[in-house]
């Protein structure tokens, strides 16, 4: 709905690690008519970015690079783009900032929209740039110069969809808080499945419904979890190796927790989750909560303002070791 109405708005995907973010949106792309849209895909997960320099090299490829690469050239005719093209000289006025990369950017977006085709810009983890600074220094993050030229794509000039991909929900937050993007910003959570969701498809994949109900109860609705299970063929046995798995990396954390020396006010936080099913946020909390979602353990949803484990196995592990009934 979102990429075949007109661009308004900021789209922001969050959701736990693996819970299909990237995988959803690559069936969306996959879906809608290919020769009405183009699309700009960055991901910049395992990329190392220090510096604007670095940037540009995501951005933008010149053509004697692009040459030399075939596989680019098949991803380009099927309407997808992992950068902007651009002569040598170019690029190299864009890194010396003679040339505005936006207003670069911009140009070739519109040439696309007069083409016929709408533009659609898509980041997996940006949040990875926001320690990012324009002159090197700490005056222009470089992020909020993005964010302010993504408004001017969508809310100003309805040019190009953004969709901005993240498992940083404190990222989340923060573009939640900002009064200058809640206005021009929708937010999309894609979960793992609800149990009845999850145990539908189960039952889909040919397993028996008292089957499915056992699965679900114990490991839920995370696809991961339920992929293994199914192409294992052995219910119980995949439940023991998971939650083994998920048990021995809960110790782990503990572990590390307890040597920095923030064990107890981590415990109690946790006992909170399992107990306090009206559990909510407090500002004294975040500091605390930050790092547990930082280890993985827990996941926090901004926009609902809600806490829960990663997964039914890691909240089993939890009340298992910190004896919690």
């Amino acid at each position: 709905h979102y990429l075949l109405t007109e661009p308004n708005a900021i789209l922001f995907v969050y959701g736990p690690k693996s819970s299909g973010k990237t995988t959803l949106l690559m069936k969306v792309v996959e879906e809608l008519p290919k020769e009405k849209f183009i699309y700009y895909w960055f991901d910049l997960r395992g990329k190392l970015l220090s510096s604007y320099k670095d940037v540009i090299d995501m951005f933008f490829m010149d053509e004697e690079s692009y040459r030399d690469l075939e596989e680019i050239t098949e991803k380009v005719e099927g309407g997808m783009m992992s950068f902007f093209k651009v002569s040598v000289e170019k690029k190299e006025k864009i890194e010396q900032k003679k040339i505005d990369a936006f207003e670069y950017m911009e140009r070739v977006l519109k040439k696309h929209a007069q083409d016929g085709k709408k533009p659609v810009i898509i980041f997996d983890e940006l949040q990875k740039l926001k320690d990012i600074y324009l002159n090197g220094g700490s005056q222009r993050p470089l992020i909020k110069e993005l964010f302010n030229f993504f408004v001017r794509l969508t809310k100003v000039l309805h040019l190009s969809h953004v969709i901005v991909m993240t498992s940083d929900t404190f990222f989340i937050e923060q573009v939640y808080t900002d009064s200058t993007l809640v206005n021009t910003s929708e937010f999309y959570l894609v979960d793992f499945f609800d149990d009845e969701t999850a145990r539908n498809i189960l039952i889909s994949e040919g397993i028996s419904e008292k089957d499915a109900s056992h699965i679900v109860k114990h490991v839920g609705g995370v696809p991961w979890m339920m992929e293994r299970i199914l192409l294992s063929g052995e219910i119980d046995q995949t439940i023991k190796r998971l939650y083994k798995d998920s048990r021995g990396t809960f110790l782990e954390t503990l572990d590390r927790i307890y040597e920095e020396g923030w064990y107890d006010d981590a415990v109690e936080f946790l006992k909170r989750v399992i107990t306090d099913r009206d559990f909510e946020v407090r500002k004294e909390d975040k500091g605390i909560l930050r790092r547990l979602v930082g280890y993985e353990l827990l996941f926090y949803d901004p926009i609902e303002r809600k806490v829960k484990f990663q997964s039914k196995l890691h909240e089993t592990a939890a009340r298992e070791l910190l004896e919690v009934e």
